[in-house]
C-alpha cells in the first residue's frame, strides 16, 4: 500500500486501535500537515487510539484540539518515514515545523516510541511511489 494514501491511512488507524490496550495512559494529540498530499490526526491514549485524516481547513476536529502540528512537504514525510533523515535533522533545516507545547511532547514521548513499534508492520507493507 502506497504510503499515505487513504488505505495506508486506514490501516495505520487499525494498528493503532488493534493495539490501543497498551498506549500510555496520557493522551497526547498530534496533527500531521503535509504538503500537497494529506493532513492526518493522530491520537494515542490508552483505549482512545486513532489515526484519522483530516480537512485542509480543520483546526480541530471532534475531540481534543492538537498537541502539536507538524508541517512538512511529502519528500521529508517520506524521508522520516523510511528512516533515510530523522527529525531532528529534519526540523534543524528546516524541512519541519513546529507549532504547539514541545513541553508535552517531551513528557509524554513514549506515546512516540509506543507509535512507532505500533506501526512498524504497516510500514513494513508500505511502498514510497
Amino acid at each position: 500500500m502506497r504510503y499515505l494514501s487513504n488505505e495506508w491511512i486506514k490501516a495505520a488507524n487499525a494498528a493503532v486501535q488493534a493495539a490501543s490496550s497498551a498506549a500510555p495512559a496520557n493522551r497526547v494529540v498530534v496533527d500531521q500537515r503535509v504538503n500537497d498530499a494529506i493532513n492526518y490526526r493522530i491520537t494515542v491514549e490508552r483505549d482512545a487510539c486513532a489515526i484519522v485524516s483530516i480537512d485542509d481547513t480543520e483546526t480541530d476536529t471532534d475531540g481534543p484540539a492538537a498537541d502539536a502540528v507538524f508541517r512538512q512537504s511529502l519528500d521529508t514525510a517520506r524521508a522520516l518515514a523510511q528512516g533515510t533523515t530523522d527529525a531532528h535533522q529534519a526540523f534543524l533545516l528546516g524541512q519541519i515545523t513546529f507549532e504547539g507545547d514541545i513541553n508535552v511532547l517531551i513528557e509524554r514521548r513514549d506515546a512516540f516510541t509506543w507509535l512507532e513499534s505500533v506501526l512498524a508492520p504497516v510500514l513494513a507493507k508500505t511502498t514510497f511511489d
